[in-house]
């Protein structure tokens, strides 16, 4: 009878000492077996995230300003609507799976609307260029191993640079002061973005993102001594497309 509660006793122990190990090798790693990992460990690529990560991006693109009415002379008419070659940079730390902020600037040269210039005015060359700084938080809404995409509010400072300079090739004659003049016009910005990011290895992947904003800027338009004015003023929309390459790594 004893030999029996002994050997019934021994036997619950033992299927109890099973139950209790199988699920930790199964959910748990293994400190004496390292290769004995737990499913959710088995993940790779942006899924298998456990540490804060610092992102550098550099993207080329395009920013459109659908709507803007773009003007350098009171009365020498206007271009609606311009688009810029920009380049860009990203700062981002990202301190979770979800979650992540940064800042970024973008450069834009080389603008499409030439605004006309009234018979009467001064011929000078005009050249305008964007830059912006802004901050961005973002949300991963998917986060798969190659993939992962993301949403999330954008808003900063803006600068328009409009840079007029006189050239005359028909006199070579030294002019007394400064042959051109820059008015700047600052402004803030606030919009969304969203983006997404394919791995092309360990640390790189290739990104793309979207961003609408608005820009608010001075009403009235700055002017130089020779009557020409800022270019933008007001209110305008903007739309950034870009597309680059990401380096990331553990902190």
């Amino acid at each position: 009878m004893r030999l029996g509660v002994r050997l019934l006793f021994g036997a619950f122990a033992a299927s109890a000492l099973l139950a209790s190990t199988k699920p930790a090798l199964a959910d748990e790693s293994d400190p004496a077996d390292p290769t004995l990992l737990a499913p959710n460990r088995l993940q790779t690529g942006f899924a298998a995230m456990t540490r804060p990560v610092g992102i550098a991006e550099f993207n080329v693109g395009v920013l459109t300003l659908p709507g803007a009415e773009v003007c350098t002379q009171q009365n020498g008419g206007c271009k609606e609507g311009d688009y810029v070659f920009s380049l860009e940079g990203w700062e981002v730390y990202r301190w979770s799976r979800r979650w992540a902020f940064g800042a970024g600037l973008l450069v834009g040269l080389v603008p499409t609307a030439r605004p006309p210039q009234p018979p009467d005015a001064i011929p000078r060359d005009h050249t305008r260029s964007y830059f912006t700084f802004e901050g961005v938080l973002r949300y991963y809404a998917f986060v798969g191993e190659r993939f992962e995409s993301w949403i999330g509010p954008v808003g900063g400072l803006v600068v328009v640079a409009d840079r007029f300079q006189v050239v005359d090739g028909n006199d070579d004659r030294a002019l007394l002061g400064p042959q051109g003049v820059t008015l700047r016009t600052e402004g803030g910005t606030l919009g969304i973005g969203a983006g997404m990011a394919y791995g092309l290895g360990k640390h790189w992947a290739m990104v793309g993102s979207l961003r609408f904003s608005e820009w608010f800027l001075r009403w009235t338009p700055a002017r130089d001594p020779l009557g020409a004015q800022s270019s933008l003023s007001g209110q305008n929309t903007a739309l950034v497309l870009n597309f680059g390459i990401s380096y990331r790594a553990s902190l």
